[in-house]
């Protein structure tokens, strides 16, 4: 009469999932002034805004995301990116016939690779799971975004007006409507 012999196999996979997600634009900067000037404009009211200089880019990080503007061309990068350790444990569970002989062996590789497989599976499972999140993230914060930019695009245009009409005669009045962005420059030339 044979005996069947319970064979488990225990396996653990430790990683560090990254996922990472990022969108450019470009910032629509009238060519008011030589494009050196509008640059400077630009790289000033971004830097009242927290933005640090990071070689010809201005760059500001918050909750994890990270926004990138280049002053000379108006690019816009903004990136999301996220980091999570995984460990993942399991057991597998086989019957053998012999516990030691090359039928154990068999089942004992068998169940190893099915767990192995198994507990890769679950790793990408996590990191889809996070490479959604961080493109959640950066949905929420190009929404913010994008109305903060349109501010700093008027900024810079309404300052690139102001210092043209300085250059083409003396400015005799000037109002400015902050809530609408209007502004009304009479120019004695």
């Amino acid at each position: 009469m044979s005996r069947a012999y319970r064979i488990a196999v225990k396996e653990s996979i430790k990683r560090v999932v990254r996922a990472r997600d990022h969108v450019s634009t470009q910032l629509e900067i009238l060519g008011i002034l030589p494009q050196e000037q509008m640059a400077e404009l630009l790289a000033q009211e971004l830097q009242k805004r927290g933005f640090k200089q990071k070689g010809k880019q201005l760059v500001r990080q918050e909750k994890g995301v990270t926004v990138a503007v280049d002053a000379e061309t108006g690019t816009v990068t903004v990136q999301s990116e996220l980091e999570q350790d995984v460990q993942i444990e399991g057991e597998r569970v086989g019957r053998s016939y012999d516990d030691s002989g090359p039928g154990a062996k068999k089942v004992r590789a068998d169940l190893s690779k099915e767990l192995r497989d198994d507990l890769e599976k679950q790793v990408q499972e996590r990191a889809e799971k996070l490479q959604n999140e961080a493109t959640d993230k950066l949905e929420a914060e190009l929404g913010d975004l994008r109305g903060e930019l349109n501010q700093v695009v008027n900024k810079v245009t309404a300052e690139a007006l102001k210092q043209k009409a300085g250059q083409m005669g003396q400015i005799k009045e000037m109002t400015e409507d902050p809530q609408s962005g209007a502004l009304t420059i009479v120019v004695e030339v």
